[in-house]
């Protein structure tokens, strides 16, 4: 599988918006009592200290574009944003599905 510079800058966005996303949606759920945190550091850190929560959520996607932005013709570096990417979507996926869930419930 080959990504084009323009294929990464695309998911260098799609990454930050997906992750973000997730920490958003996230805070909203467990605020509203609708789900807990399954990650027990993600748990601990939410409990301790939000700002350290939404640090810890889009630490992953910041430390990829910071390695594409240092490392931008190293195949690993691309594959990792790649997958991370493919990750943070099917997580996305999950929370527009309970977010759907909980409002069509309310």
């Amino acid at each position: 599988m080959v990504l084009t510079a323009r294929g990464s800058l695309r998911n260098r966005y799609l990454l930050l918006i997906l992750s973000v996303f997730d920490a958003l949606a996230t805070d909203c759920g467990i605020r509203l009592r609708l789900i807990q945190e399954a990650n027990p550091i993600a748990k601990a850190l939410y409990e301790s200290n939000i700002v350290f929560f939404y640090g810890y959520k889009t630490l992953l996607p910041l430390l990829l574009l910071f390695l594409l932005r240092h490392a931008p013709e190293r195949p690993i570096v691309r594959l990792g944003i790649a997958l991370a990417t493919a990750l943070y979507a099917a997580v996305a996926i999950y929370h527009v599905f309970w977010i759907a869930f909980a409002a069509a419930t309310l």
